[in-house]
């Protein structure tokens, strides 16, 4: 069976990739601008690194990269999503976590989406990315297999960011 060709893309889309080594990786997707032109979407990346394709319940036992020292009062999580958060890491409450963005601008999807395969849909928090401290352009396949191949020297070793649970993530 032949993947359908992805038309859109909305928060909480999970979306995998096989890349340059040959394993399929995983990212999902935190926000979206659609408003008008030009229309972008946000991803986190997931440490998903395997020879087949992800399941829903794999994602779910994945890490993804982001920062754990944000307090911002302009985009909170509810009471619930933080006590979720800090079940999963303690050690960053009363803080909450922010994923580090990769932004696809959707013209440039477009051209590059026969590439990625749409995994399914998951309910995560709102403002993850906006709660995070950093974000690149990834609007290219060359640099999304770069980066992926190198997920831990990129953002780890060179933007000082972390792994955190993907389940912190859930909403309700």
């Amino acid at each position: 069976m032949t993947p359908q060709m992805i038309k859109d893309i909305n928060i909480g889309d999970l979306l995998t990739f096989k890349a340059s080594d040959n394993k399929y990786k995983a990212l999902i997707c935190t926000s979206t601008y659609k408003d008008k032109s030009p229309q972008n979407f946000t991803f986190a990346a997931l440490t998903y690194d395997n020879d087949y394709k992800p399941t829903i319940s794999e994602i779910l036992d994945c890490d993804f990269y982001g920062i754990g020292n944000t307090k911002n009062d302009y985009f909170r999580y509810t009471d619930k999503e933080l006590r979720n958060m800090w079940l999963f890491h303690p050690e960053i409450e009363p803080c909450f976590l922010g994923s580090y963005g990769l932004v696809i601008w959707r013209k440039d999807f477009m051209r590059f989406r026969e590439n990625f395969e749409l995994i399914g849909n998951i309910s995560i928090v709102d403002n993850l990315d906006k709660n995070g401290n950093g974000s690149m352009n990834a609007s290219a396949i060359d640099v999304l297999n770069n980066l992926f191949v190198n997920l831990d020297s990129i953002l780890i070793d060179n933007r000082n960011q972390k792994r955190f649970k993907f389940k912190a993530l859930l909403k309700d």
